[in-house]
Formats: C-alpha cells, sequence, structure tokens
C-alpha cells in the first residue's frame, strides 16, 4: 500500500510530536509517583523511538545527513523538551523535581537548538542561559521551603 506524501508527512508530524510528549509525561511521572515506575521507561523508550522516526524520516526528506552527532542532538533535544513540558505541566506536585527538571530543559534545549540547526551561540548568551536555570531550580527550592510543609508536595498533597 503506497502512502500518500500528505498522510506520510502527517505521520512524520505525529511521531515527532507524539514522541515527545511521551518523553515528557514519563520523565515527569518517574519523579512524581511513587508506583510503576517500569511503565513510564516502557513509555519513554516508545516516545525515543517514535521521536528518532519521525526525525529521522524528515531528515531524510530534507537530505539532512544522519550520523550519530545529528541522533545525539535530537534525543537530548526531544528529552529536554520532555523536561520543559513535564516539569511545567507538575510543577506543584513537586516544586524541586520540576525545577530541576525545568533548568536541566532550559540548558539542554537552548543549546541543542543551536546544535541541531548548525548556528553558533555567543558563550555569553549561553552563560545568561545558565543563570536562568539557576534563577529557576533557587526559586523553586524557595517556593518549596516556604509554602509547602514538608519542604516538597507530593501528588498526594493535591488530591
Amino acid at each position: 500500500m503506497k502512502i500518500s506524501p500528505e498522510n506520510k508527512n502527517y505521520l512524520v508530524y505525529i511521531a515527532k510530536y507524539l514522541g515527545v510528549a511521551l518523553i515528557a509525561g514519563s520523565v515527569v511521572h518517574m519523579g512524581t509517583l511513587e508506583n510503576g515506575i517500569m511503565r513510564y521507561v516502557v513509555l519513554l523508550v516508545i516516545g525515543v523511538v517514535l521521536m528518532m522516526f519521525g526525525n529521522i524520516t524528515e531528515a531524510k526528506q530534507m537530505g539532512t545527513r544522519i550520523n550519530a552527532k545529528f541522533l545525539l542532538v535530537i534525543t537530548s533535544l526531544s528529552l529536554a523538551t520532555g523536561f520543559l513540558s513535564g516539569g511545567l505541566q507538575h510543577y506543584l506536585d513537586d516544586p524541586v523535581f520540576a525545577g530541576s527538571l525545568l533548568s536541566i530543559g532550559v540548558i539542554v534545549t537552548y543549546v541543542t537548538f543551536f546544535l541541531r540547526d548548525k548556528v553558533s551561540v555567543k558563550k555569553k548568551d549561553v552563560y545568561i542561559v545558565i543563570c536562568i536555570a539557576l534563577s529557576i531550580f533557587t526559586l523553586s527550592v524557595f517556593i518549596a521551603n516556604t509554602y509547602t510543609p514538608s519542604g516538597h508536595s507530593t501528588t498526594e498533597d493535591h488530591q
């Protein structure tokens, strides 16, 4: 069965973004839920496979060279985007964990985005992003220690 170019583009799009969404959900739930960690490892692997399939297919269509660096960059960018998404969605569940995810996500997405597009980045800009990430983490620790009784909150606190 031959797939039309439009349908192929749709499948590539869904694979890329569903992959990132599964990565986001699995990464954050591994750290905020106490049970079922293997379920999230499986979802993480599925997410990475989907994301890689989508990105590799799209890269081939565009004539982009696929090598180990390309795979490392797209995987890092996708994982870090998942850190941002998951950290934002579950910030109130555990501000310190979410703040850690957000801080790492900000730095890694910034650097890998430019690596992916082969655009040079000024060291000064990277240092600014690192300062922003450290500020996010510091603020998250402050919020957790100030506004939650035990220094962090859990999913049970919000039910």
